[in-house]
């Protein structure tokens, strides 16, 4: 053999130990990059499974919680109607729209026409019946929070039966106003209430091609236990009490029926005493 044969023979030999080097180190990588996979995914299963198992925890506590606690149903009756309205009340929620004096000034919508910038500011709302029935196994104390109170009598959702105010828990206010004034409601026990869906006069003639306007309060249960719940049921109006003029700028009528307002009874918001709050 040449001694050129022999270079040419020891570069091919290089060149096929570089070859197999290279192969061998990516079987290499390939065999390190499915043990990180590997271990990747077992790392996800076990962060799902821990996950699982916390889910599984906290629901079996929910669960125990609910089986004690004070639990609502709340019903509406439909918005009365015609709404009222009052010239006198200023539009800065200082006014108590259940305070006698104030029903007293107060009339339900007629067939005048409201002008506007004259009538814009003017007060009106709809009053709303409804009942709450406490369904679970302890008392709650309840409030509603806005322009609502508890009150005595009968109610066609509950028909036949003459309800009482529930006995009052507390009160929230130096007035001694009925606003955020808790009241007890035990098992099996209903109570009626009344709120005012209330606006501004300009407030209820929104564009008819957005949303209808609205107005809302909500109700509030508390319970006893230290680890409890807090349930908040929202109540919303939402209506086109009033239609525009035809051919009379700034005008504006009452609506010759009722048929666009309607009450809405949102499902219960339920926060868990020893869980992060719900949000806003």
């Amino acid at each position: 053999m040449s001694l050129q044969d022999a270079a040419n023979l020891g570069t091919t030999l290089a060149a096929v130990a570089t070859v197999v080097l290279v192969w061998f180190g990516l079987k290499q990588l390939s065999a390190l990059k499915k043990q990180v996979e590997a271990g990747q995914q077992s790392s996800d299963a076990a962060v799902s499974a821990a996950e699982a198992a916390h889910l599984a925890v906290r629901e079996a506590a929910r669960a125990r919680v609910d089986e004690q606690v004070a639990r609502v149903i709340v019903l509406c009756e439909r918005p009365q109607w015609p709404p009222l309205v009052n010239s006198l009340i200023p539009a800065d929620g200082q006014a108590r729209l259940f305070d006698p004096m104030v029903q007293h000034a107060s009339a339900p919508v007629g067939r005048e026409d409201f002008i506007f910038p004259e009538h814009a500011d003017h007060l009106m709302w709809f009053v709303v019946h409804g009942i709450v029935t406490n369904e679970g196994r302890s008392t709650a104390r309840i409030r509603l929070t806005g322009e609502g109170e508890f009150i005595a009598g009968e109610s066609p959702l509950l028909p036949g039966e003459i309800i009482p105010v529930p006995p009052t828990a507390s009160e929230w206010r130096s007035d001694r106003s009925y606003l955020n004034r808790e009241h007890v409601l035990r098992p099996g026990q209903t109570a009626l209430f009344r709120w005012a869906a209330s606006n501004t006069v300009v407030d209820w003639t929104a564009d008819p091609a957005e949303p209808a306007p609205r107005a809302s309060v909500h109700l509030e249960v508390f319970d006893s236990a230290v680890h409890g719940v807090i349930d908040r049921v929202r109540l919303e109006v939402r209506a086109w009490p009033l239609q525009a003029v035809p051919r009379r700028s700034e005008h504006w009528a009452l609506s010759d029926t009722a048929t666009d307002v309607d009450v809405i009874v949102f499902p219960t918001q339920r926060r868990y005493l020893t869980e992060e709050p719900l949000p806003d």
